[in-house]
């Protein structure tokens, strides 16, 4: 399990990458913290939505997937860190890997 707050591992995570979906960041957050089930697969959607709402994360592309989203039509979103959430991590102290 991960030292970090969820939050943080979640900005890492994404740093780390050229654009992640957002339930491949929901499966990765579950695995690493041990969680499963729809409370915690919205509270990752939920803090992606804080994310990007703070101008942390870009939106890449959309699209609706039931296969991808527990079986329900919902939007999936890719996100990719930007240059403002690489200084915010710097100034909060997150290591920005990439």
């Amino acid at each position: 399990m991960s030292d970090l707050h969820m939050k943080g591992y979640m900005l890492e995570l994404i740093a780390s990458s050229e654009g992640m979906w957002d339930y491949d960041i929901a499966d990765r957050v579950m695995h690493e913290y041990g969680v499963s089930g729809d409370y915690w697969y919205g509270t990752v959607r939920l803090t992606l939505t804080d994310l990007y709402s703070g101008g942390l994360l870009d939106q890449l592309e959309t699209t609706i997937d039931p296969a991808k989203s527990m079986g329900k039509e919902k939007l999936l979103i890719k996100f990719r860190l930007n240059d403002f959430g690489r200084e915010r991590m710097r100034q909060s102290g997150l290591a920005v890997r990439s």
